[in-house]
């Protein structure tokens, strides 16, 4: 039987098909599906690439024992797929009783006979994504150099559509962690008593999680007053000696890792199962201050009676640190009442915003950079950002979000990783903001919006391309006429509706200067409730227009430091110089 001709309409099928899941299983076991139907073969392979551990896994198979298959890996180098891994050049092998090449020990595990197969390597954008193989035609035919064109069009399409879904699967992650965060972080503000904080502790942990059991325990209690433990689903049982010896006995060997996960096959494992204390699968978590164990969370039994993948590890690590924190500040609060308005949401978003912020480099190819963030409070809500499309290709980003405190850190994170992602994945600025904005309004549930302005940046073409969404005019001072201009573009800030953005593309000369910032430094105010103004600023910058960057900067926060005196600051103040070379 032969291959099927790729024709526009089943190349057309074949795209809708793959782009049609979300599901990222979904999507593969479709993937699947199509390379037997086209290639005419009894089963076909995803192997997925585990870049941590170097090596192929069986990720999704079809026509072939699934089950027998399921989490089998492949090291790089091993049998045709391990080869394809190392030398990304597809394989063709017809005669696989009598290749040396073939990695028999899978035949033998899952019971099954290759007779010939086919192999190319998955690839998008640069990135190894795994290995696509088909298996034994059908009719007995030799594979070709046909097929190997066939299948390299299907394991394009396949690399790029999981690279998208696990980049949306991380976004989503993301954002169901800051959503938890931010759930938690708001609760724990109402907390009037320790008791109720267990209570609420345990409680979020096991509906975040979704588990059976769920133990959070403190051994380093200073003042009497705080409860020690509390738990959900565990019996009594998991505070004996013996119990906790077992669970505890080697902390010192991985609580600077973080977590350690029993499996209920392994020997510690067993014997925590004959006791009760879990069925599936187990999860420790150190509670930390200063690098000194506090306590210790216990989590087992996920309800869907799945192992603890990676998201359920950072979401609890993170709650984890929260938790500590959170505990810590009980105890401060007992030992004394000057302490008892202490915000511990303050807490929690200065841990996330400490390391939110990106490290932008002093100069990157043609282009020279100079960055300023200042909070108003403790934690803020302006971001900036860049990502990198290329050596000759960037994109700038900054932006403020409404409101102080808290729920604006974390919703400045959550809209810094959303942008981040969404200017990656397109060349045009205006649909990147709209894309965020819809994000930002099915997922954030902050109520919160976001102004921004996003320049993409072409050192070959010497263009600026850009939009703003409801963002305060920014600043391009042109150095042949030695003067300043602005920008600016029609689009309404992220987060309040659906909405169009304009996208404006302008030329530069080298030795141009960019000043992107936010309105708390324009509306910086003295004690006389007098502005900054813009006025001010484009001074500033004109009087040191020649200097680099960083000095730049200097002389703005130095004319706007003067301006304030003693002042208040009431706002976020955020610039991003860019000289454009």
């Amino acid at each position: 039987m032969p291959t099927k001709l790729l024709t526009l309409s089943l190349i057309s099928d074949i795209t809708s098909r793959i782009n049609s899941h979300e599901d990222l299983d979904t999507l593969l076991s479709e993937i699947m599906g199509i390379t037997r139907d086209v290639l005419q073969t009894e089963g076909s392979s995803l192997l997925l690439y585990d870049k941590e551990n170097d090596q192929l896994v069986f990720n999704t198979t079809s026509g072939l024992k699934e089950e027998s298959l399921a989490h089998l890996t492949v090291p790089r180098g091993k049998g045709i797929a391990g080869m394809v891994l190392e030398t990304l050049k597809p394989e063709i092998v017809n005669d696989a009783a009598n290749d040396s090449r073939i990695f028999k020990a899978i035949d033998k595990k899952v019971g099954y006979v290759t007779r010939n197969l086919i192999c190319v390597p998955m690839v998008a954008q640069g990135e190894v994504q795994g290995v696509l193989e088909a298996v034994n035609s059908v009719d007995n035919r030799d594979f070709n150099q046909t097929d190997i064109k066939i299948l390299r069009y299907l394991s394009n399409l396949a690399a790029i559509a999981v690279k998208n879904r696990l980049l949306i699967d991380n976004l989503n992650l993301r954002a169901n962690e800051l959503n938890c965060l931010f759930q938690i972080s708001q609760a724990l503000a109402n907390i009037q008593s320790s008791d109720e904080f267990m209570d609420l502790a345990v409680k979020t942990i096991s509906e975040v999680l979704q588990v059976d059991r769920v133990c959070l325990n403190f051994e380093k209690i200073e003042k009497r007053g705080l409860p020690r433990s509390k738990s959900k689903g565990f019996s009594d049982q998991i505070q004996d000696e013996d119990v906790v010896g077992l669970l505890f006995n080697d902390k010192s060997d991985w609580m600077f890792k973080g977590f350690k996960v029993i499996t209920a096959n392994s020997p510690q494992g067993m014997q925590l199962t004959h006791k009760g204390l879990f069925q599936h699968s187990m999860i420790l978590f150190p509670i930390l201050k200063n690098k000194e164990w506090l306590g210790s969370l216990v989590v087992s039994d996920k309800t869907s009676r799945t192992r603890f993948d990676e998201m359920d590890i950072r979401i609890l690590r993170t709650l984890t640190n929260q938790v500590g924190e959170a505990y810590t500040a009980l105890q401060v609060k007992i030992q004394s009442e000057r302490l008892k308005n202490i915000d511990r949401d303050m807490q929690v978003a200065a841990m996330i915003q400490k390391h939110s912020l990106p490290i932008i480099p002093k100069q990157y190819s043609l282009l020279e950079f100079d960055t300023y963030y200042q909070a108003s409070r403790e934690i803020g809500g302006d971001f900036y950002d860049m990502v990198v499309h290329g050596k000759d290709e960037v994109s700038v980003i900054i932006a403020d979000v409404s409101g102080k405190g808290t729920p604006a850190a974390l919703f400045m994170e959550f809209s810094k990783t959303v942008l981040q992602q969404e200017v990656s994945k397109t060349t045009s600025t205006s649909e990147a903001l709209f894309n965020a904005n819809q994000i930002l309004q099915d997922k954030s549930g902050f109520l919160m919006f976001v102004t921004a302005m996003l320049v993409r940046i072409n050192m070959t073409k010497k263009e600026l391309t850009y939009s703003s969404a409801g963002h305060n005019l920014q600043i391009i001072y042109r150095k042949k006429h030695h003067k300043i201009q602005h920008l600016s573009g029609k689009g309404q800030p992220m987060g309040i509706g659906k909405c169009e953005f304009s996208e404006h593309t302008v030329s530069y000369l080298p030795g141009d200067l960019l000043v992107l910032y936010t309105d708390g430094v324009t509306e910086a105010m003295n004690l006389k409730e007098e502005l900054f103004s813009e006025e001010r600023l484009e001074s500033v910058i004109l009087s040191h227009i020649n200097d680099p960057p960083e000095v730049i900067r200097q002389a703005i926060l130095q004319k706007v430091s003067e301006f304030v005196g003693e002042a208040e600051p009431h706002d976020d103040l955020s610039l991003f110089i860019i000289r454009l070379n």
